[in-house]
């Protein structure tokens, strides 16, 4: 399984940078060349938030020859054959996660997939522990093995969160990736293999008081 997890879209100043990000995104898919495309938007909670989510892509993304679905439409599911995920980010990392654990068939095709494109909260549900957030206890997706992951790395100072959570839930490493930047890695090589796209920071940190 190859990823390419990108630490969204939101700089420092609050200053929007949906376009680039998802024009690099657009050049991984490209790459990539798949028929189709399933949007996982979940971590948006309401049809309003999910619906900008879809236009937005849809927007700055050309798809003129790859079929285009969502997750979040009755009956897309039904016509999936090996297509690129694409999990998307928002504030809603929890519901993201509890709505792919809540179809069977959802979380089956990602932990079978050959490629996945997480942003932000979507690259965060695919570390692994179990751990309380906003008073939820989350059994994460564990796709990348004792791993936590930090979008918007540098831009909202995580550098001593990364660690602080690294140490709490005895994890061995910990991922910072920046805005407009990802990390590119088949899940058997990381963490001695890895690409960066973009010109942001991304960081691997080793938990030295890790206990196997």
């Amino acid at each position: 399984m190859k990823l390419f997890l990108f630490g969204w879209a939101a700089t420092q100043d609050n200053h929007s940078v949906v376009e680039p990000l998802l024009k690099l995104i657009e050049q991984v898919i490209h790459k990539l060349k798949p028929k189709q495309i399933l949007h996982i938007p979940f971590a948006r909670t309401t049809i309003s938030q999910i619906e900008r989510a879809d236009g937005r892509f849809t927007k700055h993304v050309n798809l003129d020859w790859i079929e285009y679905l969502n997750a979040a439409n009755e009956g897309d599911l039904e016509k999936i054959d090996s297509p690129l995920l694409f999990l998307s980010g928002g504030s809603k990392t929890g519901n993201l996660l509890n709505e792919i654990k809540a179809n069977p068939k959802l979380e089956q095709l990602i932990r079978n997939a050959e490629y996945i494109i997480g942003e932000s909260a979507g690259a965060k549900v695919l570390w692994s522990c179990v751990s309380t957030r906003d008073n939820e206890l989350l059994e994460w997706l564990g796709i990348i093995k004792d791993t936590i992951i930090e979008p918007h790395y540098t831009e909202k100072n995580r550098q001593a969160l990364l660690v602080q959570e690294m140490e709490k839930e005895n994890l061995k490493y910990g991922i910072g990736i920046d805005v407009v930047t990802a990390m590119v890695f088949d899940v058997e090589d990381f963490p001695q293999k890895y690409e960066i796209i973009g010109d942001g920071i991304v960081e691997v940190k080793i938990n030295s008081h890790f206990v196997q």
